[in-house]
């Protein structure tokens, strides 16, 4: 039994400042070990569950960060940037189900650390007219490719996120937001136990989650935070530009859609990184 996980960096326990998150901050290495600990804990979960097979995907920022002696040593990884399928990369219909360690969509209320891809710069995502994250969009990726999310760690917001989608899904949450850089975070002992529990339960229930249903057509808004930004990225073909700073991007083809979404949202770093 095959499970793969999808590892952003703002679902850990512990973690609610954007500096914790990056390297060249003084708390960025022993956040990174709070992270790896976190993905080692749904590990030893899916494997208490029967998986047989486990691929970690790093799935934040330059998806670089992991450092494989401190990895479980019964999961292979996936590391570097640029992957075609970002977030969900090495993901097929060989898995049995997919587990994500991630966080609420922009403007989401209270959720820590919540944003879409790009912190400042995307400012919000629309699927066919309905507000939707990261955790949302990368569930929809994984059935499109017959493969069902099972499991989602982080804190309660992007819990209810998930479940608004699939009610059946497991869910580990480990904090409660409290403000975008404020929560409420269990004891770390604990948390891991609530991860645990919760991996080895989704990994047994595999079979009975959904996975969400196919669309006939995939319509995906992105809002930026700058006008210029929208004027570039309707350069991209396939790309319509509906607002001073809304673009479109529609197709049949939900792999399309995401993978022309990572252009934009790495078109909104470059010209920010330009100006400020």
């Amino acid at each position: 039994m095959k499970i793969y996980i999808s590892a952003d960096f703002e679902g850990t326990c512990g973690i609610t400042e954007i500096k914790q998150c990056f390297p060249g901050n003084p708390d960025f290495d022993l956040s990174r070990r709070r992270w790896i600990q976190d993905i080692n804990t749904i590990v030893e979960g899916a494997l208490a569950g029967g998986a047989t097979e486990i691929v970690v995907n790093e799935a934040h920022a330059a998806m670089n960060y992991l450092v494989p002696e401190l990895l479980h040593p019964k999961a292979s990884y996936i590391s570097g940037y640029v992957k075609a399928d970002n977030q969900m990369e090495g993901l097929d219909a060989s898995f049995t189900g997919a587990a994500l360690m991630g966080h609420a969509m922009a403007g989401a209320p209270d959720g820590v650390l919540n944003h879409n891809y790009v912190m400042r710069d995307v400012v919000a995502l629309r699927l066919n007219g309905e507000p939707i994250g990261e955790v949302g969009l990368n569930m929809r990726w994984a059935s499109v490719l017959s493969v069902p999310v099972i499991l989602v760690v982080g804190d309660d917001c992007v819990a209810r996120e998930a479940r608004a989608l699939v009610p059946e899904i497991e869910t580990a949450v480990v904090k409660t937001g409290l403000a975008q850089f404020t929560a409420h975070n269990l004891p770390l002992e604990q948390a891991r136990q609530v991860i645990r529990t919760a991996a080895e339960r989704a990994v047994r229930r595999a079979p009975e989650i959904p996975r969400l249903p196919a669309l006939d057509s995939y319509c995906l808004e992105i809002d930026f935070s700058l006008s210029e930004i929208a004027q570039l990225a309707a350069y991209i073909p396939t790309v319509e530009r509906v607002g001073g700073r809304t673009v479109r991007i529609t197709s049949p083809d939900y792999r399309q859609v995401q993978r022309i979404r990572i252009v934009c949202t790495n078109l909104a770093l470059a010209v920010v990184r330009q100006h400020f």
